[in-house]
C-alpha cells in the first residue's frame, strides 16, 4: 500500500474492502498493525483503512511543535480522506487515538457517522494528577527515558502479561521493534495537554465506548466517559485487559459491528451477519 503526500508530510496507509467507510487510529507507541484482526474481519463487510499517524511506523517526521501535535495530525487525516475521496466516515480510535478521533469529530462533525472509543483515557491535560503535581511529572519524566531502552528489555514482562492473550502479545512484540523514541515522547507531552473535555459537549454522534473487564481503570474512565457525551453507549469486553480488541477481537468485532447495525449505518439485518 502507498505512502501519500499530505499536509506536508508523508502518510503511510492501507485500504482494504468496499463499502462504508471504516477508519481505525492506532494509540501512541503503536502503529497501523494494532488493528489487524479488524481489517481482516471488517474488510469483508467495509471499506477499512488503517494508517500510521505522522510521527510513527513508516509515516513522516512528527517535525511540528508540541502543542500543534493534535491538530496537525487531524489535518494529515482530513486532507487523507479527501486525497482519497471520502467525505464521511465511522471513526475508532484506541487509547491516545481516541483523543484524535475526539477532536477530529468536534472539527468535522459532518463528515462522521459515529464514534468508537477503545481502552480511552478522558482526564483533563496534563495527566490525572493536574498541571501543579510534582511527584506527576518526575514519574513521567522518568518514564521517557524508558522510550529509549531496547525492545528486549520489556520483552520478558511482555509475555507475563499477555500469556493468556497471544495474539496481542505477538501484535505488540512486534510494535516494541518498530518505536520512535525521540518522536514519541514529542506525541506523549503532546496528549498531556490535550482537553478532552473542551471536545465532549460538542459532539452528538453516536458514540461506543469500550473496555477490558480486566482494566479497571480503563472501565472507570469509559464510565466517566459516558457521562460527559451526549449519545454514548458502553460495552465491556469480558475477559480482557488494554487493549481489548487485541485480547478478544471476536468479541470486539462482534461488538463493533452490533452498533453499527444498530445505528443503522450497516444496513443488515443481524442474522445474515
Amino acid at each position: 500500500m502507498p505512502n501519500i503526500q499530505v499536509n506536508g508530510t508523508t502518510l503511510y496507509y492501507e485500504t482494504h474492502g468496499s463499502g462504508m467507510p471504516i477508519v481505525f487510529i492506532h494509540g501512541h507507541l503503536s502503529t497501523h498493525h494494532m488493528f489487524d484482526p479488524q481489517v481482516e474481519y471488517f474488510s469483508k463487510r467495509a471499506k477499512v483503512i488503517v494508517l500510521d499517524l505522522r510521527g510513527y511506523g513508516n509515516s513522516g517526521k512528527l517535525n511540528v511543535e508540541v502543542e500543534d501535535i493534535i491538530d496537525t495530525q487531524c489535518k494529515d487525516l482530513s486532507e487523507l480522506l479527501e486525497k482519497l475521496d471520502i467525505p464521511k466516515i465511522t471513526l475508532v480510535g484506541c487509547s491516545s487515538g481516541s483523543l484524535l478521533v475526539q477532536k477530529f469529530a468536534a472539527s468535522h462533525p459532518d463528515r462522521v457517522n459515529a464514534l468508537v472509543l477503545v481502552d480511552s483515557y478522558f482526564y483533563g491535560p496534563y495527566g490525572p494528577f493536574g498541571t501543579k503535581n510534582s511527584i506527576w511529572k518526575i514519574f513521567e519524566a522518568c518514564s521517557w527515558l524508558s522510550y529509549y531502552l531496547p525492545a528486549e528489555f520489556f520483552l520478558r514482562s511482555l509475555r507475563v502479561t499477555y500469556n493468556r492473550w497471544v495474539p496481542a502479545y505477538s501484535i505488540l512484540r512486534d510494535e516494541l521493534f518498530h518505536k520512535r523514541p525521540t518522536e514519541s515522547i514529542k506525541q506523549r507531552m503532546a496528549l498531556l495537554k490535550t482537553d478532552v473535555d473542551s471536545n465532549s459537549s460538542r459532539l452528538r454522534m453516536p458514540i461506543l465506548c469500550v473496555a477490558g473487564r480486566q482494566s479497571e481503570w480503563f472501565v472507570k474512565q469509559m464510565n466517566k466517559a459516558a457521562e460527559r457525551f451526549a449519545c454514548a453507549q458502553k460495552a465491556v469486553i469480558e475477559d480482557a485487559i488494554y487493549p481489548s480488541h487485541l485480547c478478544q477481537p471476536q468479541q470486539f468485532n462482534r461488538v463493533l459491528l452490533d452498533f453499527l447495525i444498530d445505528q443503522r449505518i450497516f444496513r443488515m439485518e443481524k442474522q445474515l451477519v
